[in-house]
């Protein structure tokens, strides 16, 4: 849900703050009072591309802050892309340069673009700026149609009731993935063994030459780590014996040997002790030391009587050293990857010089699974064609209550050929608002109204079975009037008891059935023209802004009466409240504190 958004410097707008609240808030004002400045400011926060044209007059660049709760799909992705997981919200920040540049910031981590539109991919459906909408994204459509039968119990068809999240539907879908896994596991089996007996022959002799090589160079796991020891060893002889000899002569010397100073003072203290047996510790101690000398002495003069020169055992090492850098250079690995290496040639070898038995037994067991597989995709695809039939039926009633009774709509399910991960069906929702002309893709409905009544009602239809937090409806009662426009008002606040719903209206009617309400207004300061938004509190002042939109700039005492009485009714009529809606005062609010002290 969308808890705050700041903009600065964006076309007309200087600065402004809003909060917004659960349920259904309605943003209302003259035409041209920039209204609509805070859906492309939105749509900036959800990766969309940034005009420099959009920086104020002056400036030399914009920027717009907004406040997220911190949805599960949210914290997921914080945690796919390596972003800062800060608590319970998430705080989006993008800066936009008149030179082109710009910057983006999440919970105050500098990010591209990309990774923005990533990140919030779904979070918000703005309707009439179809990048955006994720219900108009084809590739989306499939996920929607099976999540809509998998919650076929909300609506009540005891004829898809094998589709209600555990029957029909929802077991043959992981049912598929399994075989579908199997299949690709078979098929790269297959792939891997190769198809041209000329490059199949190739690669044998290959690998027959590369093992060749690496068993000849009868590998032994560490040898190469003992090999530069005894390199050193060998490099350092002369060295070596010098160091022993002066130890064994420091040791073991009659004049002035740790020997025989130990063995002097050893004869002393041992006189002593026949006086003070208090030293027969020392006593003990001295022997143990004279004793110890003696065995370091003696393994002293054997190590120096071994070591010997040997310039043709250290050429050999050098040899060997040089044959396994040259291995592991060759393959890319270290001495213990040569061993796994070979093992691995081992194996691809075998399975190439039996590779037609392999590959009989492969096709015998591809055309087992694949029949497995295509058997629970064609129940998938009966499964999705009553789910579409369905929800199909359901739009089209949504559309005729919202004035667009003669609209056809159509969720086309294609059964293909080519197994794939989701089975062997490709949907793409369809739709066309006059009577006569072809359904086409979503994506090329040209009217913002009729995208967004098409919306709504996809909207209501589909129900929970969405997993936005946010919709935005630009003017979705663009072209209707009346009791259409109540219809219209009242299915949206059903849509925003299951999510926040940001709606720009022009009807009384819509607004009525507000939980909070925003004037955007403009005014000219100082020779500068500048919008600002307002909120306005229950009663007075939105009874008043509802009277405008009924009689236009002169407010009557008729109109005010009107407006009451449409509060009242959009009362009596409004479903119930999802939650505690925030209050519509203008004091500041700590989300709009917080995404202050960002700024």
């Amino acid at each position: 849900m969308l808890l705050a958004l700041r903009i600065t410097n964006i076309a007309v707008i200087e600065e402004s703050e809003v909060t917004f609240g659960p349920g259904l808030t309605v943003l209302t004002g003259e035409t041209g009072a920039g209204k609509s400045i805070l859906v492309d400011a939105l749509g900036l926060m959800l990766g969309g591309r940034a005009d420099p044209e959009v920086v104020r007059a002056g400036c030399e660049e914009a920027s717009v802050e907004g406040l997220f709760t911190r949805s599960p799909v949210l914290a997921a992705r914080l945690e796919e892309l390596g972003l800062p997981d800060l608590g319970d919200e998430v705080m989006v920040r993008r800066v936009v340069g008149r030179s082109g540049r710009g910057k983006v910031y999440v919970n105050g981590a500098l990010v591209t673009v990309g990774v923005l539109a990533r990140l919030m991919r779904g979070v918000v459906d703005i309707a009439g700026q179809h990048e955006h909408v994720s219900l108009f994204d084809a590739s989306l459509h499939l996920a929607l149609l099976d999540r809509l039968a998998g919650l076929d119990r909300l609506a009540g068809l005891d004829r898809l009731a094998g589709l209600d999240g555990q029957g029909e539907l929802s077991e043959p879908l992981p049912a598929y993935r399994a075989e579908w896994s199997a299949l690709r596991e078979v098929v790269a089996k297959q792939e891997a063994l190769g198809g041209d007996e000329h490059k199949v022959r190739e690669r044998a002799e290959f690998l027959r030459f590369q093992l060749e090589e690496l068993t000849r160079a009868s590998l032994v796991a560490g040898e190469d780590s003992r090999l530069e020891e005894e390199r050193r060893r060998l490099m350092g002889a002369e060295k070596l014996r010098r160091a022993g000899n002066e130890a064994v002569g420091l040791v073991s010397s009659e004049e002035d040997g740790a020997l025989g100073r130990v063995g002097r003072a050893l004869a002393v203290v041992t006189e002593a002790s026949r006086l003070d047996a208090r030293l027969e510790p020392v006593v003990r101690a001295l022997g143990a030391a004279s004793a110890e000398l003696e065995e370091a002495a003696r393994v002293l003069e054997r190590y120096v009587e071994a070591i010997q020169a040997d310039p043709e055992r250290l050429a050999e090492v050098d040899e060997r050293l040089d044959t396994l850098k040259r291995l592991c250079r060759k393959h890319g690995t270290a001495l213990e990857g040569l061993l796994v290496k070979r093992g691995q040639l081992e194996e691809e070898l075998s399975q190439l010089d039996n590779r037609q038995e392999l590959l009989a037994a492969l096709e015998t067991e591809r055309t087992q699974v694949e029949g497995r597989a295509r058997a629970c995709a064609e129940r998938l695809s009966q499964a999705r064609a009553e789910a579409a039939e369905h929800l199909a039926s359901r739009v089209r009633e949504g559309l005729a209550q919202l004035a667009l009774p003669h609209a056809a709509f159509e969720a086309r399910v294609v059964q293909g050929e080519v197994l794939r991960v989701e089975g062997l069906d490709a949907v793409e929702f369809l739709f066309s608002a006059n009577p006569g002309e072809p359904a086409r893709p979503l994506a090329r409905v040209a009217s913002g109204g009729e995208a967004s009544r098409l919306l709504l009602g996809l909207k209501a239809a589909l129900a929970d079975s969405d997993d936005c937090g946010s919709y935005v409806l630009d003017e979705a009662d663009a072209g209707v009037s009346g009791a259409v426009a109540d219809v219209v008002g009242r299915m949206i606040k059903d849509v925003s008891a299951h999510r926040q719903v940001l709606c720009i209206t022009h009807l009384p009617q819509v607004a009525a059935y507000a939980d909070a309400h925003l004037l955007i207004r403009k005014q000219v300061r100082g020779e500068r023209t500048r919008s600002e938004v307002v909120p306005l509190a229950a009663g007075e002042d939105r009874t008043e802004e509802l009277a405008r939109m009924l009689s236009g700039v002169e407010v009557t005492r008729e109109a005010l009466g009107a407006a009451e009485a449409l509060v009242r009714s959009a009362q009596a009529r409004g479903s119930q409240k999802p939650g505690p809606v925030r209050s519509t005062r203008p004091e500041e609010s700590p989300h709009a504190r917080r995404a202050r002290r960002s700024a």
